[in-house]
């Protein structure tokens, strides 16, 4: 059987069988064992049959018959002389010994039956029965009194005796020889038993051996294997390949290691590649991030000059509406001192010259306010320009600009007309030096003029109140603007840090997936990052607009 078809067997099946081993050795050992005692306890059964009972009874036996020819000796002189004791006692003694020499003998052909010496057994029967039998006869002869029968028997007796005890040796011997056969042949069953016992332990421990060298080999060592490369792949070196180790458990472990390893490979890939293309997107957002700073930032410088404008034009125009409630103060004057003028002649000169003077001053309210219309003008065409430049955000403020620069437009307008009146006015006075006689058609006109002089003031004051308000709204919603400006280039400082710390995660997300070592058809290090798996590139407005939407 080839050894490596052990990979494709089942763990179960060689525990298994490994136990069916272990239980086989541990039957046979026991059956072994139990062999032994039979065996001993059958020699030991042959030795207590040889030394107890054949031997213990025959030693009774032999000893019975000399004590009952004692006994008769001393039965025998009690008859002969009373005074030694009671001769009934002596002839009970005897008889009891002679029940004890047939009771012996009985047990000792008991012990020796079906033996391989039956004929010594046969000659120690007739021998003991003959000594019996005449210890019975001697028995009888004292009773009977008959002393020369009982010495005759005496002799006979003797002779029986001792040749009983030369049988009764002879057997002893015969006995002895036995025991010594049991002996050596339990001796040589204990040294045969030793052998298979050892040959018994060396096979165990051979099995044992084997078993351990399979566990070692197919257990241990895959394993031990199996756990060096974990520590590789934690290591971070996926490039060993698993190897094949047959489909029994430890086989399926190593496929799904294996399945494992290429997982991971799979994912090491997977996140190498990833982290590369968020490094590099995460580096266009900061480059965006950062081109969108620079942009809002001059953005919001340009709000804060078009703001520092626009509080020069609210000062300009509250200058403005100064001189017009001024102006319309003055032609309110001038209208009543044309209506006193019409009083009298005398009068009228003196207000004619007064009006000539101050015509010319209103002549000279009239160029401030034209020239304040003009600056006006130029700074609603400045602010409109800003508005422009602004885009979407500056559409209301460009709406106002426009405003503003009708009612300059409008202001400038008036004073040419108020201009052209003065001089018409001026002309009437100086006609009216010489023609008196048209003097009172002269200051009615001059009070009609006058009076629509002053209309148009007051229409330029609170066109120039209104304008002051418009553009005290729009410098509020300036404001308003370069605030929000500010918070978004707080807002995309903010998320260029978060850009810059997204790249360092990205960089260092490359680092660990880069430590990991993968196979050259599968390494990490081929990956090449493809531009059409980046996010488009765009235009920094647009990256703006997208801004100012993440905002809102």
């Amino acid at each position: 059987m080839n050894v490596n078809a052990l990979k494709n067997f089942s763990l179960r099946w060689l525990s298994l069988s490994a136990l069916v081993l272990v239980a086989f050795c541990v039957l046979m050992f026991a059956l072994l064992t139990w062999k032994v005692m039979q065996q001993s306890q059958h020699g030991l059964a042959a030795l207590e049959q040889v030394n107890v009972q054949q031997s213990s009874s025959l030693n009774r036996l032999h000893i019975a018959g000399l004590e009952g020819l004692h006994r008769l000796d001393r039965a025998l002189e009690r008859q002969l002389r009373p005074s030694l004791g009671d001769p009934a006692e002596a002839l009970q003694a005897v008889e009891n010994e002679l029940s004890e020499m047939t009771v012996s003998l009985t047990s000792f052909l008991e012990a020796t039956a079906n033996t391989s010496y039956e004929t010594r057994r046969d000659a120690i029967e007739q021998q003991a029965r003959s000594l019996i039998a005449i210890m019975y006869e001697q028995l009888n002869a004292v009773q009977m009194g008959d002393r020369g029968g009982y010495r005759q028997l005496t002799l006979d007796a003797l002779a029986h005796s001792q040749a009983f005890s030369e049988e009764a040796r002879t057997f002893y011997q015969l006995a002895d020889r036995q025991g010594i056969d049991l002996m050596t042949q339990a001796e040589n069953r204990a040294q045969s038993i030793g052998q298979l016992l050892l040959l018994g332990i060396g096979l165990a421990f051979g099995l044992l051996g084997l078993m351990a060298w399979i566990g070692q080999r197919h257990i241990l060592l895959p394993i031990n294997r199996l756990i060096s490369h974990f520590r590789t792949m934690a290591g971070g070196d996926l490039s060993v390949a698993v190897p094949q180790q047959g489909n029994n458990e430890i086989g399926q472990l190593y496929q799904a290691l294996d399945h494992m390893q290429r997982a991971l490979i799979d994912t090491v890939s997977e996140l190498h590649g990833n982290s590369r293309h968020i490094f590099d997107s995460a580096q266009r957002l900061a480059l965006g991030n950062e081109d969108l700073a620079i942009r809002t930032r001059q953005q919001n410088a340009s709000h804060e000059a078009t703001a520092a404008n626009l509080d020069e034009l609210t000062e300009n125009v509250a200058t403005t509406a100064g001189y017009a409630a001024d102006a319309t103060q003055l032609t309110s004057t001038a209208a009543a001192q044309s209506q006193e003028g019409s009083q009298t002649m005398t009068e009228f000169l003196t207000t004619m010259q007064e009006i000539h003077t101050r015509s010319k001053k209103v002549d000279e309210i009239v160029n401030v306010i034209d020239a304040i219309a003009f600056q006006t003008n130029i700074l609603a065409l400045n602010a409109s320009v800003e508005a422009a430049r602004a885009g979407e955000q500056g559409k209301g403020f460009a709406v106002v600009a426009g405003e503003v620069r009708g009612l300059a437009s409008r202001s400038a307008e008036a004073a040419r007309q108020i201009q052209a009146l003065l001089a018409t006015s001026a002309s009437s006075i100086e006609r009216g030096h010489a023609l008196s006689t048209q003097a009172s058609q002269g200051m009615q006109a001059i009070v009609a003029s006058t009076e629509q002089a002053n209309s148009l003031m007051l229409q330029i004051a609170d066109a120039a109140s209104e304008q002051h308000q418009h553009i005290e709204q729009l410098n509020a919603t300036l404001h308003e603007q370069t605030q929000v400006n500010r918070a978004n280039t707080r807002q995309v400082e903010t998320t260029a840090k978060d850009a810059m710390s997204l790249e360092a995660a990205a960089e260092r997300m490359r680092e660990q997936a880069a430590r990991f070592k993968v196979a050259n058809n599968m390494a990490c290090d081929d990956f090449v990052w493809q531009a059409s798996q980046a996010v488009p590139a765009e235009h920094p407005s647009d990256n703006i607009q997208r801004a100012q939407a993440l905002l809102q």
